[in-house]
């Protein structure tokens, strides 16, 4: 995961630090996480009961999304949210790869570290302050 805020305060860093010209750095929130521990975390954010599930099973999310535009709209209009579609807030194609990965994804700060970048999110309690940003701005509800 990446944290917008992380992710702009490396920008800067590195457009102003001259050990880090012409040097690409990963960029994550620097913890470690497991989408695993996400659903629970998701499902206290927007108050759902959290159902265990079998990793097993397979689930498409793409395309149990594809045709949930009518829904969105609906909850647009019932909430009284910004105007969005679901494609122009979401990218379920990214997601649904990243959900269908079959290794544990790592991705290692460990250069930026070295150089001198120590920016740091909290990726279980960066997901709450987002999702209340976004009701704040009508985004959701």
């Amino acid at each position: 995961m990446s944290d917008a805020r992380v992710l702009v305060e490396q920008q800067i860093w590195a457009s102003v630090t001259d050990k880090a010209k012409n040097e690409a750095f990963n960029c994550t929130n620097g913890d470690v996480f497991t989408w695993k521990m996400i659903w629970k975390v998701l499902c206290d954010t927007f108050g759902v009961e959290f159902v265990p599930f079998d990793e097993k099973e397979k689930f498409d999310f793409v395309d149990f999304m594809k045709d949930k535009g009518e829904v969105w709209d609906g909850i647009v209009e019932e909430n009284g949210l910004y105007k969005t579609k679901m494609e122009e807030i979401t990218c379920f194609d990214a997601l649904g790869q990243v959900l269908k990965l079959e290794i544990q994804h790592v991705c290692s700060m460990n250069k930026s570290r070295e150089f001198g970048f120590h920016g740091y999110a909290n990726t279980l309690k960066s997901i709450p302050e987002w999702v209340q940003k976004l009701r704040e701005m009508k985004i959701l509800s």
